[in-house]
């Protein structure tokens, strides 16, 4: 793939994953103003155990799908149904074990929004396979039609029940039916059904590459849910809420990150997987793209977060945003870590891919029990995050630099001017917030002004892939003139 259609299609798909996850922000709001932060931290606990079978459902297979070179309809089929047996098995065990987890944060109103809620994982299943075949495809813009049309009205569903004082279940509803909606909306996107076909040697295939990721990908849950989980049993639901809410804002901005570059990269690398220059340059133009959009979002938004938090979600919310300004500068770290991890993923190479996970994990946990261990505190729990994100990018840089000879410190210095524009307008437009102005008045000028002075800064900075993307864009609107 050249260079350029490259980071036209990363650039697209980054416009769609924020076309989709703003969409999904200004729902967010207008639900945090019409609920309770404990209507928040109780949904939190139920999403931990949910979201492991999400994990479980759509991460091995669904990347064994994307990795294969030549794939059969077969492939798919199979697929399914393995993803559609295991998501049975998960919603029987949460069914079962509904009680004893509601028992265990002594909240037994837990019970049913639980068993309602994993009957989701049904439909992931089969949005997984969806998602799979327009990745391979790289159809982006239908993908990006259908993500949009299934967060408004699963949105309009939620805020609906909101309104009429659903509490708890007005965020069940609007996570069940988002899962629902997605899969009707990709029907004609995904042109596909599952066919009466299973086969043995497919699932074999499929499973030792996809296998080595499903236990990564678990690994990974576990450790991002162990946090609320803590925080829930150890602190209060409402304690909950304020960190899940202030790490909400930052995660929808660095996972539409995530999610980006894993749909554009994973197939354009694994069909390059043998060529170690076009890697490098692949990643190089990846991570440099992530800078540029993340780095100014994180700490711009690091830098309103109090003016963001009085305005957007009323005053009840303000004790979250010490949290969503730990957390920017955790999430940071995506652009970096993110497209790392696909290189090692996209070459194959599954079995160091899991022993990374397993290393990292180990890491991050020992950081985070020794931070409660010595501070026992929701913010030691914050703090420590950030601390793991930065030691996880090193860590990860490390068999990476083996891999194809790019490492941390060469992406540091590649993007080091990129990071420089973010940081001195974070400054200037954290600055701003002393100005004795209506909060709604500051906070439009601090956004207006950081935009324009990061543009401004790159710009004088000549920071390469900024001005690609200037042309390239340029380009574009000089095409739709004519």
């Amino acid at each position: 793939m050249e260079r350029s259609v490259f980071v036209s299609s990363l650039a697209f798909k980054f416009f769609e994953r924020f076309a989709v996850k703003g969409t999904g922000l200004v729902i967010g709001i207008i639900l945090a103003r019409l609920l309770l932060p404990e209507d928040f931290g109780q949904v939190a606990i139920i999403t931990v155990f949910v979201n492991l079978g999400n994990i479980v459902i759509q991460s091995g297979f669904n990347s064994a799908l994307v990795q294969k070179k030549d794939i059969e309809e077969r492939d798919y089929s199979t697929a399914f149904y393995i993803c559609s047996l295991i998501s049975v098995l998960f919603i029987l065990i949460l069914c079962v074990l509904s009680p004893l987890i509601a028992m265990f944060y002594d909240l037994p109103e837990l019970i049913w929004p639980i068993r309602v809620y994993s009957f989701s994982l049904l439909f992931g299943a089969f949005n997984s396979i969806q998602i799979a075949k327009i990745q391979r495809e790289m159809r982006f813009k239908q993908m990006m039609v259908s993500s949009l049309i299934a967060t408004l009205l699963s949105g309009l569903l939620g805020i609906i029940t909101a309104y009429m004082n659903f509490g708890i279940w007005a965020l069940v509803f609007y996570g069940c039916s988002n899962t629902l909606f997605s899969c009707i909306a990709m029907l004609p996107v995904a042109r596909w059904l599952p066919k009466m076909v299973f086969s043995i040697d497919s699932a074999k295939s499929m499973f030792s590459f996809g296998g080595k990721l499903l236990v990564s990908a678990v690994l990974c849950s576990v450790y991002n849910d162990v946090r609320s989980l803590i925080i829930g049993k150890r602190y209060s639901t409402e304690s909950l809420g304020f960190y899940n809410k202030g790490q909400q804002y930052p995660n929808v901005f660095s996972n539409s990150i995530d999610n980006a570059i894993q749909s554009v990269m994973f197939p354009t690398m694994s069909r390059v997987q043998n060529d170690k220059e076009q890697l490098r340059s692949l990643l190089k133009k990846s991570v440099a793209i992530g800078v540029l959009i993340i780095a100014p979002v994180m700490i711009g938004l690091a830098a309103v977060a109090e003016n963001f938090v009085s305005v957007l979600l009323t005053d009840k919310w303000l004790n979250c945003v010490i949290y969503m300004q730990i957390i920017c500068f955790a999430e940071l770290t995506y652009s970096f870590s993110s497209s790392s991890l696909i290189v090692i993923k996209s070459m194959g190479r599954s079995d160091v891919f899991l022993k990374l996970e397993i290393v990292r994990r180990v890491i991050m946990l020992v950081i985070l029990v020794s931070a409660l261990m010595m501070f026992d505190s929701v913010l030691a729990i914050a703090i420590s995050y950030i601390v793991s994100c930065w030691l996880d990018v090193v860590v990860i840089s490390v068999p990476l630099k083996k891999l194809i000879g790019y490492g941390f410190v060469d992406q540091i210095k590649d993007n080091f001017k990129t990071i420089l524009a973010a940081l001195i307008m974070g400054v200037i437009v954290y600055v701003m917030g002393f100005i004795p102005l209506n909060a709604m008045i500051l906070l439009c000028l601090q956004i207006a002004i950081g935009m324009g002075l990061y543009i401004a800064l790159c710009a004088l900075l000549k920071i390469e892939i900024f001005g690609l993307m200037h042309k390239m864009l340029m380009l574009k609107l000089c095409k739709s003139k004519k």
